[in-house]
């Protein structure tokens, strides 16, 4: 594992903005380097966004991330108890906690930042599903170029559109 620490800003093209309270996004070279010959095969109006990488459990960061994820349980199974089942998908580390080969990715539209989850994980199903549909097709070239670069896209709805994905190969 080859870890690189970036910085917020844009890296060889490719845009780095860790999610609060991240300063910095961790990834492994090979992940930055698929990453980027991703958005070098995108159309130009697409622009991928870094928002989480590597974040090693014992960390301030881990204990802070830790502590809203109990926060966030709560809330979540008092919103939707009928999604209980969602929990470790959306609240667990995902691998984030094991190397930098598990990311979260984002992107912008013509320069304009899509939020696929306007609040969060706690966004009701059918704005995500409003969100899938008005994205659709960036959606699926995204997850398409991901797929053919040896990632894996996450299986749970929620955590597809944080756009979380592991590199497999």
């Amino acid at each position: 594992m080859n870890l690189l620490k970036l910085s917020p800003g844009v890296h060889a093209g490719l845009l780095i903005r860790p999610r609060w309270p991240a300063r910095h996004v961790c990834v492994d070279a090979q992940v930055l380097g698929k990453l980027l010959a991703i958005q070098a095969e995108l159309p130009a109006k697409i622009d991928l966004i870094l928002t989480r990488g590597y974040e090693p459990q014992a960390s301030g960061l881990g204990l802070a991330r830790n502590r809203f994820r109990a926060l966030g349980i709560g809330l979540f199974r008092l919103l939707y108890p009928a999604r209980r089942d969602e929990l470790a998908d959306i609240f667990g580390s995902n691998g984030h906690d094991v190397d930098g080969t598990h990311i979260d990715v984002s992107f912008r539209l013509n320069g304009r930042r899509v939020r696929m989850l306007p609040l969060g994980v706690f966004t009701p199903s059918f704005l995500q599903r409003r969100s899938v549909r008005r994205s659709a097709s960036v959606l699926a070239q995204i997850h398409s170029a991901l797929i053919q670069h040896g990632f894996r896209i996450h299986h749970n709805a929620t955590e597809r559109l944080q756009i979380h994905c592991d590199l497999i190969r």
